[in-house]
């Protein structure tokens, strides 16, 4: 009887850790917000046992700080942090969009055409909230279509790391209609199936928003 009593523990765990993954990265939970761990343990109807192993987790990954006697919060990053996870963002998609390019097959290809028409309507609408959904699925394709899922581990835990911040950047005049403009050139080379083309303009566009993101950095837009 053991052993479905560890399973069951082991899913919970993991239940737990994906809500507030899903909770950090949607700005349900933003950075520097306690967690309460009680709370948790209440919502899942189990003891706090589960919860503690999903937040050492969470810690682990960086996304949760524990302080002893004070109490469990939402990581808040530094802004050297941030821009530094930027470029190592811009350099693990540049890697994606490459060997999505030399990858991708008849459903992925017109999975990424859709996913770039989403992406076209709300930059048209000028729906910034809408568009970072679209961003998001846009993203998803080609990480699909790369068929390395360990890589494709390390983008979406510096993504989820800096969805907080990154958010806002779409919020700045001009930047939904050149960020689609990027999506398009990317697209089009992993399309085409030109494989350092469409690393030079994954990076560029990683690169582009990176410099968006630094001035909103600098210049305290976040908090």
């Amino acid at each position: 009887m053991q052993p479905a009593k560890t399973l069951d523990t082991s899913s919970l765990q993991d239940q737990i850790r994906s809500r507030l993954e899903h909770d950090i990265l949607e700005g349900t939970l933003s950075p520097g917000m306690p967690i309460d761990e009680k709370a948790l343990a209440l919502s899942f109807n189990t003891s706090r046992t589960p919860v503690r192993e999903a937040l050492l987790l969470l810690s682990a990954r960086g996304l949760v700080d524990i302080v002893p006697r004070t109490g469990i919060y939402v990581r808040q990053l530094r802004a050297n942090e941030l821009v530094a996870m930027m470029e190592a963002l811009g350099e693990l998609e540049g890697v994606l969009a490459r060997l999505a390019a030399l990858r991708i097959g008849p459903v992925l290809r017109g999975e990424l055409q859709r996913a770039l028409e989403g992406t076209s309507a709300m930059a048209q609408a000028d729906d910034a909230e809408g568009y970072q959904r679209a961003n998001a699925a846009l993203h998803d394709v080609i990480y699909r279509a790369s068929g390395n899922p360990f890589i494709v581990e390390q983008a979406q835990t510096v993504r989820l790391r800096i969805a907080a911040y990154r958010g806002r950047m779409f919020e700045k005049p001009g930047r939904l209609a050149a960020s689609q403009r990027e999506h398009e050139r990317v697209v089009e080379w992993i399309l085409k199936g030109h494989a350092d083309n469409a690393a030079e303009a994954m990076r560029d566009h990683i690169s582009v928003g990176g410099k968006v993101f630094a001035d909103l950095v600098l210049n305290n837009k976040f908090g």
